[in-house]
């Protein structure tokens, strides 16, 4: 998929040009402009989303013991979305940085709300859905709703709700980098909470494990993943639901091993889905989110028929 999203493209590069693009460092050479500036950040940035979506999808799964878990599912998303919107309707002013952190913050919020309703109400995994579902489809439409009072683009609008990396630059790498790489190390210090968290409340305390902590860390590292993967692509879905799943089939159940499998496969699937979005009608591209969808959606609805 690497290699694909190097060489394939409006102006096709063969291997040579590639590798002299990577390793030589004459930037008025046309294949250093298209490499460097163009392509493998694009790849970068939906590499680094797709993991961050992907760890996001199995911390809610094992915080929240829901089956449908998925950040953008479950309307968390959807806070990042509303600040972005604001910034594409040019209501709020920022600059980039202070942008990905209002993505984060917003995400952040939703996240800490959803567990508090966890931890106050006992939802069981099916409430749970159903009101994450509710929760992203209103956040979705006061997104929409905000970016109709603006002057905006259909392509922006598209990218925002549908998902898409054609911004992707170094400079959203940068900030997405240490914020999977941190998140990621804190889910795999805390992994072995998950375990008696999955069987219970109840005996998870009698085994030393607080759940309602450990759940509020969890959302924690979810709210700030899914704000870092808005701002970076927009809504993309179904990768955080699928990703665990299939890495069940893959590994185990063992919530490390969910953790590096989920986040492997998030990203391969979004690199993969980007690939497509771009290449299937070039030189026009599809929405990165209807892709996951059209993988993703089957799924949901295996799942649904599975449940007892």
């Amino acid at each position: 998929m690497i290699l694909i999203g190097l060489s394939a493209g409006p102006s096709d590069l063969d291997q040579r040009a590639i590798i002299d693009a990577l390793l030589k460092s004459n930037r008025e050479e046309l294949a250093y402009t298209i490499i460097w500036n163009i392509r493998l950040p694009r790849v970068a940035v939906s590499f680094l989303t797709g993991a961050s979506l992907g760890l996001a999808g199995v911390l809610i799964q094992l915080s929240s013991r829901s089956t449908f878990g998925d950040p953008n599912l479950f309307g968390i998303g959807g806070g990042g979305s509303i600040f972005l919107a604001a910034i594409t309707a040019g209501i709020v002013t920022t600059g980039q940085f202070a942008g990905f952190a209002g993505c984060v913050a917003s995400s952040l919020v939703v996240a800490l709300l959803l567990a508090k309703l966890i931890a106050s109400k006992d939802l069981s995994p099916v409430k749970l859905t159903i009101m994450g579902i509710a929760v992203g489809a209103l956040t979705v439409s006061v997104s929409t709703s905000v970016i109709s009072h603006g002057e905006v683009f259909p392509t922006q609008v598209m990218g925002l709700i549908g998902g898409s990396f054609t911004g992707s630059n170094w400079e959203t790498f940068r900030y997405l980098l240490p914020t999977v790489v941190i998140c990621f190390g804190i889910s795999a210090i805390m992994s072995r909470k998950f375990q008696p968290i999955m069987l219970g409340d109840t005996l998870s305390r009698s085994l030393g494990v607080d759940p309602i902590r450990t759940r509020y860390l969890a959302m924690s590292m979810v709210g700030i993943l899914t704000g870092a993967s808005v701002y970076s692509g927009g809504l993309i879905g179904f990768v955080g639901l699928v990703s665990p799943h299939i890495t069940r089939r893959i590994l185990s159940n063992n919530p490390l091993h969910l953790l590096i499998g989920s986040s492997m496969v998030g990203a391969v699937m979004t690199l993969g889905s980007d690939q497509l979005s771009r290449l299937l009608f070039a030189p026009a591209e599809l929405p990165v989110g209807m892709v996951t969808t059209i993988l993703g959606a089957p799924m949901m609805i295996y799942l649904a028929l599975k449940i007892k």
